[in-house]
């Protein structure tokens, strides 16, 4: 009998071939609507910007976000609070299991595993019914949402401080923020937006906006603290558009800020707009002229508008700076090679 979901299932895995496994496991149950993502920053960005039914995602995922960091992230987020949750990993012990439970996990399954097991897991992942608050938290939420949306402020505070007397949410804070800042509360709308960045730590949106109340206030080495962390996250998600207006709010607050000028330079050219990463890097070279990554980075720009005799001379520029800087010394040999040099 296939199964059925109204939304999505997430698979979360670095393991490329183990997700293609996992998948077609999926699709013979009768899952049809599956995203992946290979690690937990990657897969909370899709949970924001997509419904999801469920989760499966492995315990190890790297360095940055585990599966239980997050599955504990999820759970902490009054919109995706009540997404199923299964974790999986290659060996589990006591502690870990305990560690789960108290996160909120619905399931856990230990790999490698038969596909008759991994279905009957996944067919009561699905199968178990939300619970009383979970139900109460989300009606919550969707009712201060809506008036938020209506300019009734007061009415969506009260919402969703209700929501708060039974579960304490990164988004909830935010958006008790958002209202306080509308209403000119700043202090008010700094307190909330640090609580939301202190439960969820990779919350760029709130870092962001923190940063640009601080910007109202005057305190401009704050501002700029808070939108280079959202900006760092951005980045780190490759969310390319978002990080880019973060660095721009960054040049208003301080057209001096260290290296700003070369973390755009990066975004226009992950965007392939070479020509405007070059007019970066050169500012960021007037910033840091001693900087070799600078050099290599302008020298790959270059490249990519077929300036391979502007990219060589700037190679040269960074070698003289580092003669020990190998990654570009290996790229300017290529360029030799291509223009008949070597």
């Amino acid at each position: 009998m296939a199964l059925e979901s109204p939304a999505p299932t997430m698979l979360v895995n670095r393991d490329r071939g183990q997700r293609k496994s996992h998948a077609r496991m999926l699709r013979e149950m009768g899952l049809e609507d599956i995203l992946q993502a290979g690690d937990g920053n990657e897969a909370w960005s899709m949970v924001n910007q997509f419904e999801v039914g469920l989760i499966i995602s492995t315990w190890s995922l790297g360095r940055d976000m585990s599966g239980l960091v997050l599955l504990k992230v999820v759970r902490a987020d009054a919109v995706h609070t009540g997404i199923p949750f299964m974790l999986l990993a290659e060996e589990v012990t006591k502690e870990q299991v305990l560690e789960a439970a108290q996160a909120g996990v619905t399931d856990m399954l230990v790999m490698p595993f038969t596909p008759e097991a991994f279905q009957k897991k996944v067919e009561q992942a699905l199968s178990e019914e939300e619970d009383a608050q979970t139900i109460q938290v989300r009606e919550l939420m969707d009712q201060g949402m809506e008036l938020m949306k209506q300019g009734q402020f007061d009415e969506a505070l009260a919402s969703f401080k209700s929501v708060l007397t039974v579960h304490e949410s990164a988004e909830i804070y935010y958006n008790l923020g958002y209202i306080r800042t509308a209403q000119g509360r700043f202090e008010e709308a700094i307190a909330a937006f640090r609580k939301a960045t202190q439960i969820n730590q990779a919350f760029a949106q709130a870092f962001q906006k923190m940063g640009e109340v601080f910007a109202k206030m005057g305190r401009q080495d704050e501002a700029r603290q808070c939108l280079e962390r959202a900006a760092e996250i951005y980045m780190d998600r490759k969310e390319d558009e978002k990080a880019e207006k973060a660095y721009i709010k960054i040049l208003e607050v301080n057209p001096n800020t260290p290296n700003v000028f070369n973390s755009l330079g990066i975004v226009y050219r992950r965007q392939g707009k070479c020509d405007d990463a070059i007019r970066m890097y050169i500012k960021a070279l007037r910033v840091n002229p001693f900087d070799e990554n600078i050099h290599y980075n302008l020298a790959r720009s270059y490249l990519g508008v077929k300036k391979l005799n502007e990219a060589a001379q700037i190679l040269k520029k960074a070698l003289h700076i580092n003669p020990d800087f190998t990654e570009g010394r290996n790229l300017l040999r290529s360029i030799e090679l291509g223009l008949g040099l070597g």
